[in-house]
């Protein structure tokens, strides 16, 4: 995924997977889209302005949709319920843990470890963007006693599509 912030944020432009990219853009005028190839999403970006991005790339990154047949591993990052599902549809499965939830960032996968790490990456991102908004509160003045640290943001990432 390509992940291009407005032009006022302060993030490097950057490749990313979904779990790394989604709370870092929700609720931000970015832009996004999906390619088939490293290549592709290149010169998508270099279309685009952006000569140098950063890659993030990850072990295990390769092929992670399931072969048909074979068992998927849906992993809910941010829903009512998140986890891996061994299922999409069927209640008390994935569906109903993402459906009508806003924001919900969920996909799947063809192992378990693929699953797990883009929870994993979903909660770094997400950490990383409130470390972000501590450190701006710090670069104003702010100290730790003195902070009223605003949480809209945190709840703009959970709860906006």
């Amino acid at each position: 995924m390509v992940y291009l912030p407005s032009q006022h944020m302060r993030i490097s432009l950057s490749l990313f997977r979904r779990g790394d990219a989604h709370p870092r853009m929700t609720g931000c005028d970015s832009r996004n889209k999906s390619f088939h190839t490293l290549q592709e999403a290149q010169s998508f970006m270099e279309e685009n302005g952006v000569n140098r991005p950063t890659l993030v790339i990850k072990d295990g990154a390769g092929k992670t949709t399931p072969l048909r047949g074979d068992k998927a591993f849906y992993a809910v990052a941010n829903g009512s319920n998140p986890g891996i599902y061994p299922y999409y549809y069927d209640s008390g499965k994935t569906e109903p843990k993402v459906k009508e939830y806003s924001g919900a960032c969920y996909k799947h996968f063809r192992t378990r470890a693929q699953a797990e790490a883009f929870i994993e990456d979903w909660k770094n991102a997400y950490a990383d963007v409130c470390r972000r908004e501590i450190k701006a509160e710090l670069d104003r003045g702010f100290r730790p006693p003195d902070m009223k640290l605003n949480l809209d943001i945190l709840r703009e990432l959970l709860y906006m599509t």
